[in-house]
């Protein structure tokens, strides 16, 4: 079966990203900053914040659009029971085992799922999924080749998802896409925006002539404008709704003008839209072939994202106490949080059974007989 290599690279990048999107963490966060005795911290510079809405409007639909992809791939190689299989052992179990380690980590049990709640989300729809794609009519619905009309219907619909999220969330606001919390905290807007994504993906996976076509060098510029005006129109937006706020950690308490937050969600979804579809057209005109980087990059992105969180915000509060501004935390956080994951990854997972959890028995250097490849 051929490898996808510029949509391995993809998912594993969106996973690095959580480094990016983490790093001022402590930031956004001032409780947060307390754990690692860092009290009345500066808040985030607006740059800072800027960053933190572009990496989060592609992100995840980037991420969840993949998972569509490949989920689709594997059910035609292997079967819905193989994909059943894998998905709840290294989705799954790996939300529970490692969530409920950072649950305990300050010394109580709350169910959160905290930087895995996507994991959560995407198991629940790998168990919806599965049993759509029972339905021969669901089946050839997903499976179909779709029309340019089709295509930009869809790609409204997706747009759509983001207002349609805050009314199903109930809450009318710029933050009401925020991700949940813990496993009784779903929210029934997340879940349509994100298994929206998913299944432009696993529709993606049927309509591959689109990847070559956006490829071409005129299409890869017109969505280079296309992102980056929108994303500027985003920020204009993001200024007229929550500018007026003085702190960050105040907007929550907020009431704004509801034409604004509706602008302001159609903006974010067509952030979401152009940028995946950039992301992808870049990828599918650079990355051709898989070589040894590109294979170890793959292999790291997925254990790394897991286990980031604590050495990525401890290493934001080294950098802080050592007086630096936020323009050089949060690179040297990015730079040294992943060398320190990376050294843990080989001593903690790669040799050890936690990596027939997050890789799979068989990508695991640790066989043993009696379980067979």
């Amino acid at each position: 079966m051929e490898r996808h290599h510029n949509l391995d690279f993809l998912r594993a990048f969106a996973m690095m990203m959580g480094l990016v999107i983490h790093a001022p963490l402590l930031f956004w966060a001032p409780d947060f900053a307390k754990v690692y005795g860092i009290d009345n911290i500066a808040p985030a510079e607006e740059w800072v914040n800027i960053l933190g809405r572009f990496i989060s409007s592609w992100r995840m639909p980037l991420f969840f659009s993949l998972s569509g992809f490949f989920a689709i791939l594997v059910i035609e190689r292997n079967g819905i029971s193989q994909f059943l299989k894998d998905r709840i052992i290294r989705v799954g179990l790996t939300c529970l085992v490692f969530s409920a380690f950072y649950d305990i980590s300050d010394g109580s049990f709350d169910y959160t799922t905290m930087h895995l709640w996507f994991l959560y989300e995407l198991i629940i729809f790998v168990f919806c999924f599965s049993i759509l794609y029972k339905f021969r009519f669901i089946k050839n619905l997903l499976c179909m080749k779709i029309s340019a009309k089709v295509m930009l219907f869809f790609a409204i619909w997706l747009i759509s998802t983001v207002p349609l999220a805050y009314i199903l969330n109930n809450w009318w606001h710029p933050l009401a896409l925020k991700a949940s919390s813990g496993y009784f905290d779903l929210k029934i807007g997340n879940m349509l925006y994100y298994f929206s994504y998913f299944l432009a993906g696993v529709i993606l996976y049927s309509n591959q002539n689109i990847l070559v076509k956006l490829q071409n060098k005129k299409t890869i510029f017109l969505l280079s404008f296309l992102s980056i005006f929108s994303f500027f129109v985003r920020v204009y937006s993001d200024h007229l709704t929550i500018g007026q706020a003085d702190n960050l950690s105040n907007v929550a308490k907020m009431e704004f003008d509801p034409i604004l937050v509706f602008f302001n969600a159609c903006m974010i979804g067509m952030n979401s839209v152009l940028f995946c579809l950039f992301f992808i057209s870049l990828a599918s005109k650079f990355i051709k072939s898989g070589s040894a980087f590109l294979n170890w990059f793959v292999e790291l992105s997925y254990p790394i994202y897991i286990i980031h969180i604590i050495p990525i915000t401890m290493m934001t509060a080294v950098f802080y106490n050592a007086g630096l501004n936020q323009f050089s935390i949060l690179p040297l956080t990015v730079i040294a949080g992943f060398a320190v994951c990376v050294i843990l990854y080989y001593i903690f997972i790669k040799y050890t059974p936690l990596n027939w959890l997050i890789n799979g028995y068989s990508k695991s250097p640790l066989k043993i007989k009696f379980l067979g490849d």
